[in-house]
């Protein structure tokens, strides 16, 4: 899948402590991304793309997004032209407003809308792991084409995006009863409740036609 014209493409991964980065940068690097580790320490996201990436706790991240200086240059870059911020499980729940999690705690603040726990229904453990579906919506500014509908991604999380803006949901997927926002996007700025990285092959195809919005 790699190709000339991907190695061009600067990607940084944000390293936020919180979980083993490997999986995502391996298959950024293999798709053919000129892929880097994002540290506290580097002040000048001079990425095409930045992906931030996570499991965890929401306040943790955000702690340290506030204490390293990391979460006003992830706002900084946001609003340079011609770059993809892509975010991925916790990553995708930083971009909102606040998280239920340990009581409300401040996120990015960068798509409206809130973090909330996973309803409790009979027979259906949480957190939700796993396999499931993502069902696109009719969205003319969905970064998700018709090729992934209806396929399998791999999941495992608690909370849930419940994005202010119904315009602005991609994809929804089903937890038992309910249906919750998997995918998200306003402007250049992207999220999956789901993890590409280990959804295969249509993953990386994924992970692969962020350069189509370049």
């Amino acid at each position: 899948m790699s190709g000339s014209n991907l190695n061009k493409i600067k990607l940084g991964i944000v390293n936020l402590k919180l979980n083993n980065l490997f999986s995502i940068y391996q298959a950024c690097h293999n798709i053919g991304y000129k892929t880097e580790i994002v540290d506290r320490k580097i002040k000048k996201y001079n990425y095409d793309i930045l992906i931030l990436p996570g499991v965890g706790s929401f306040k943790s991240a955000m702690s340290y997004l506030n204490k390293n200086g990391i979460k006003n240059r992830i706002l900084e870059f946001v609003h340079k032209k011609n770059k993809i911020l892509f975010s991925v499980c916790l990553g995708m729940q930083l971009l909102f407003e606040e998280s239920e999690e340990f009581g409300n705690t401040e996120g990015l603040g960068l798509i409206k809308g809130k973090v909330k726990k996973l309803i409790k229904q009979k027979n259906i453990k949480i957190p939700h792991i796993g396999w499931s579906d993502i069902k696109i919506t009719p969205n003319k500014k969905n970064f998700l084409n018709k090729n992934f509908n209806k396929k399998k991604y791999y999941f495992i999380h608690s909370y849930y995006c419940s994005p202010k803006h119904e315009s602005e949901i991609c994809s929804s997927t089903a937890f038992g009863k309910i249906e919750f926002c998997s995918a998200v996007r306003k402007n250049n700025i992207l999220g999956t409740q789901f993890h590409p990285e280990k959804s295969g092959a249509l993953g990386l195809k994924m992970l692969a036609s962020l350069k189509k919005l370049l």
